[in-house]
């Protein structure tokens, strides 16, 4: 399909309430940021995966060996060169779990060893996009050609997904229901969906159009972003769905957010994202633990600010633009340098 600049501004978004959500936690558990950057990513490559999967007119076998080769020569390069730098910087955490960590199943891991935050705690969510990689294709396929039966699969999927979030009807699984491909697996079947139902009907323009809508959309939105109610995890990926549609097919209506998704450099930042995502926490965790605070913000006498002494309790303040330039700018030389060289080999030998 062809490539959206503006759905590489909503990746920024999404990666940006990530950024919130980790280097100033004390906005981002206001929002819901962290939770909903992630579900919004999930929402984009269910739209995308499906999209592209039916599209594709080759055999089972021809399909899923260029699905799977594109996808490992975008996410593994520099997946693994992260993992190898934190083994040779003796973070004890690869050394213990390096099998689930190789395997793309360290998001089980977190919770079977009730693991705690830590610099790869982040990794659980890519984990979950490679296990919805690996198993997607072979959904498509057996459907393609029965658009109204894979409808249904697909709606089945995720109102099992929901069931299981919500009530844990597999038991034994319930532990896993926020690391989980089941019980995530409702984000990206709500994108799929969309991208099954305009794979064959016409666009609704007059429903998308429609401007009042949009800002309805928005507003929800926020509502449930900085409300705690249970109905955010059904509303928000619909919601999502919405914004990939309008980016992909049509444009937004209020102008501030149709300047920041058509920005060049929020477009830029957004097609850099994933190495954004991958690279922010575990930068924050030796930045922060071992240059940060002990070479500048402990060795601050804060007693001598007065009635600002407070502020010693907001070094996020600091930590936030400072982090996320880091994170920005290793991402940067990662897709210059890593990323681009193989994303063109990508594009040379699996069309």
């Amino acid at each position: 399909m062809k490539h959206s600049k503006q759905l590489d501004g909503l990746r920024f978004i999404a990666v940006f309430f990530v950024l919130i959500a980790h280097f100033a936690s004390i906005i981002g558990s206001r929002i819901s940021a962290g939770y909903y950057g992630v579900d919004l990513f999930f929402v984009i490559s269910g739209f995308l995966i499906t999209t592209i999967l039916l599209k594709s007119k080759a055999t089972f076998f021809s399909m899923y060996k260029n699905f799977i080769s594109r996808r490992i020569l975008r996410i593994l390069p520099i997946y693994y060169l992260l993992i190898l730098v934190l083994f040779f910087l003796g973070y004890n955490e690869i050394h213990l779990y390096m099998k689930y960590i190789l395997t793309y199943t360290y998001n089980y891991a977190m919770v079977l060893y009730q693991l705690p935050v830590n610099p790869i705690s982040h990794i659980w969510s890519l984990c979950v996009e490679i296990q919805f990689y690996l198993l997607w294709p072979l959904v498509i396929f057996a459907f393609r050609k029965k658009i109204v039966a894979l409808k249904w699969v697909v709606f089945l999927l995720i109102c099992f997904s929901y069931l299981q979030f919500y009530f844990k009807i597999i038991g034994p699984i319930g532990m896993y229901t926020w690391v989980g491909l089941l019980p995530q697996l409702y984000a990206f079947g709500i994108g799929a969906l969309g991208a099954i139902y305009l794979s064959g009907n016409k666009l609704p323009h007059r429903i998308l159009s429609n401007k009042w809508l949009e800002f309805f959309i928005i507003g929800t939105l926020i509502f449930f972003l900085v409300t705690n109610i249970s109905l955010k995890f059904i509303f928000c990926p619909i919601i999502s769905l919405y914004l990939v549609v309008k980016c992909v097919y049509l444009d937004f209506s209020i102008k501030p957010f149709k300047f920041l998704l058509n920005h060049k450099s929020i477009i830029y930042l957004g097609s850099i994202s994933y190495g954004i995502y991958l690279f922010h926490f575990p930068l924050n965790y030796y930045f922060t633990n071992h240059i940060f605070y002990p070479y500048f913000w402990n060795k601050i006498d804060f007693n001598s600010f007065g009635s600002f002494k407070k502020i010693e309790r907001h070094s996020w303040i600091i930590i936030f633009p400072l982090c996320s330039s880091l994170s920005i700018l290793l991402a940067m030389i990662s897709y210059n340098y890593i990323e681009h060289p193989i994303l063109k080999y990508k594009e040379q030998h699996f069309k």
